[in-house]
């Protein structure tokens, strides 16, 4: 499950599986391996699947969910005994370790807009640290967090942050009119003049090396009982 258009690599590398993904449009390509296909669905609706998955993968959901239990249900019942369910989501909030972040007013300012406006709409973002517990409070055992540091931009000293900060740089100036302008004007009655000026200060921070930011990556999976 995801709302973003991803590259997937694990059909190739497992061709006795098969691997159906979901998506609301009809977006995909044409040339995929023979176990990988595409359904056209929405996800918060029931699910009609006449056979258990052994896997089940959620990734980047925030701002696409108006009730995370009852997804996390759904992914649980639909499971065979035995299956794992994984979510690979951010968390929404801008960190920062020292006081450079005083400089990133303008994202600091879009992060706290996009979060009201999305609790506003009715599908929260920036929950990923509740994760854990949803799937714990699901019936999911052997439950797991992982929490990963990713640099907004390529500012870090250790080789790994910097190539990662490099690229999450390039995915974030990319996708703040996705994020912002349907919530700001629509939710929140902005103007599109003035997210326009807000986002291009908001890309200016990110471009700025000086400036720490960095998100928490949340990878969270759990197993359901064999019995």
């Amino acid at each position: 499950m995801s709302p973003e258009f991803s590259i997937w690599e694990l059909a190739p590398v497992s061709g006795q599986s098969k691997w159906p993904r979901n998506d609301l449009s009809p977006i995909q390509p044409t040339w995929v391996p023979p176990n990988l296909s595409f359904e056209v669905d929405d996800f918060e609706s029931e699910w009609e699947y006449s056979k258990p998955f052994d896997f089940i993968h959620a990734r980047d959901l925030q701002g696409s969910v108006s009730d995370y239990d009852r997804l996390v249900a759904q992914a649980f019942k639909n499971l065979a005994p035995g299956g794992w369910f994984e979510f690979a989501d951010a968390d929404l909030l801008v960190c920062c370790d020292d006081d450079t972040v005083k400089e990133a007013k303008n994202m600091l300012e879009v992060n706290r807009l996009v979060c009201d406006a999305s609790a506003r709409f009715g599908k929260l973002m920036g929950t990923a640290n509740q994760h854990k517990q949803r799937l714990e409070d699901a019936g999911f055992v052997n439950v797991r967090e992982e929490i990963y540091k990713i640099p907004f931009s390529p500012w870090a000293k250790d080789p790994k942050l910097k190539e990662l900060g490099k690229f999450h740089q390039v995915n974030m100036i990319e996708s703040l009119d996705a994020y912002s302008f349907a919530l700001m004007t629509r939710v929140l009655g902005w103007h599109i003049t003035e997210v326009h000026a807000l986002l291009a200060g908001a890309r200016a921070e990110l471009l700025n090396r000086n400036i720490h930011m960095y998100a928490k990556w949340y990878h969270v999976y759990g197993q359901k009982p064999q019995d």
